[in-house]
C-alpha cells in the first residue's frame, strides 16, 4: 500500500461542504475502482463526485492521495471492528479474518490500486497511517491465535509481518475471482496456511 498522505490537505476543522466533498471524492474513487479501474484518474474521480477538478485538487494533491484516504477508511473499519469485538483468542482472529474478506469483497478493487516501494516493517516504523491502522486491527487477533497454538507473544511483530503477506488484498481478490473455491474455503485455507507459517517461523528461530 502507498506511502502517500492519507488526510485532506490543510489542518483546519473542515466545514460541512468540505466534509461533503471529501465523502463524495472517496465514494467516487471506490466506485470507479470497481467499475473502470483502467480509467481511474483524478479528473474522472472529480467528475463522478460532481466536483470541479480544481476543487478536488485542493483536497487531495494526487490520485494516490485520494486512494490512500479511501484505503485508510476501509482499514479503519477493520480496526474498529476488531477493537469493539467481544470475542477473544482464536474466535477473535477468525472473526477479523472474516470481516477482512468481507471488506475486500466490497472495497478490494480500490485497495489493490496502491503499491509501495517500502516493506511492511519499514512503513510501520515510519508511522505510515495505513500500516499503523492495520497493525492496530490485527494485533489482538494475532496475539489470540499465538496463544491458541502455544506460541510466545514476543513474536507478535513477525506474526503481524506474516499476516500482512498472507492476507494481502491483491492475493485474496485473486482467489475470490480466479478460483472456484467458496469464500469460506478461502478463509479456512488461508487461516490454516497462516498458522503453519507462524509455526514454521517459530521453529526456525
Amino acid at each position: 500500500m502507498s506511502d502517500q498522505q492519507v488526510s485532506p490537505r490543510g489542518g483546519r476543522k473542515p466545514r460541512s461542504d468540505t466534509r461533503r466533498n471529501h465523502r463524495q471524492l472517496l465514494k467516487a474513487v471506490g466506485e470507479l475502482a470497481r467499475e473502470a479501474p483502467d480509467q481511474l484518474t483524478m479528473q474522472a474521480v472529480a467528475s463522478r463526485a460532481e466536483i470541479g477538478p480544481a476543487t478536488a485538487y485542493r483536497y487531495y494533491s494526487s490520485l494516490d492521495d485520494v486512494l490512500a484516504a479511501y484505503v485508510l477508511s476501509v482499514v479503519e473499519q477493520l480496526r474498529d471492528f476488531s477493537a469493539t469485538s467481544t470475542a477473544k483468542g482464536r474466535p477473535l482472529f477468525d472473526s477479523v479474518v472474516n470481516k477482512w474478506v468481507d471488506l475486500l469483497a466490497e472495497h478490494g478493487p480500490a485497495l489493490v490500486q496502491l503499491r509501495s516501494r517500502l516493506g511492511y516493517l519499514e512503513r510501520l516504523r515510519s508511522g505510515n497511517a495505513i500500516i499503523v491502522a492495520l497493525r492496530d486491527a490485527w494485533s489482538e487477533p494475532v496475539r489470540g491465535l499465538l496463544d491458541d497454538i502455544g506460541l510466545p507473544d514476543t513474536m507478535v511483530e513477525y506474526a503481524l509481518f506474516l499476516a500482512n503477506m498472507m492476507f494481502d488484498p491483491r492475493e485474496i481478490q485473486d482467489l475470490l475471482r480466479q478460483t472456484e473455491m467458496s469464500r469460506q474455503e478461502i478463509i479456512t485455507r488461508l487461516t490454516e496456511a497462516y498458522g503453519g507459517a507462524v509455526r514454521g517461523w517459530a521453529r526456525a528461530g
